[in-house]
């Protein structure tokens, strides 16, 4: 099992386009990844190190973070955060190139 950071993501898409690629302090550009990939680049990586995906999920963005800290609430109680979720797991399930924040893989030997 493995889990990828998705550098394909929207976010360091667009800060890559806007000019101000950096680490943060958590994330996808977290200044503890040494190395970036999206899907497809790593998915070569697996290939060359023989081995195989035996299956792939896409994760969305962690949305619990948002409500961190507020009022005691739980995270994601809000009618809004329900619906971003769903439009979060929509997006995912319709672009994970695009959407999928991190991505869950099975691997065998090829």
């Amino acid at each position: 099992m493995v889990s990828v950071p998705n550098f394909g993501h929207w976010y360091p898409r667009t800060r890559v386009a806007l000019g101000r690629f950096d680490y943060d302090r958590r994330g996808i550009l977290d200044r503890d990844h040494v190395r970036f990939f999206t899907r497809r680049s790593f998915e070569r990586l697996v290939t060359e190190g023989r081995f195989r995906v035996v299956r792939r999920s896409g994760t969305g963005a962690p949305l619990e973070v948002i409500d961190r800290g507020s009022n005691g609430q739980r995270a994601g109680s809000g009618s809004a955060a329900r619906i971003l979720s769903r439009v979060d797991r929509a997006t995912v399930a319709a672009r994970p190139q695009l959407f999928a924040y991190q991505f869950i893989y099975e691997l065998a030997p090829a």
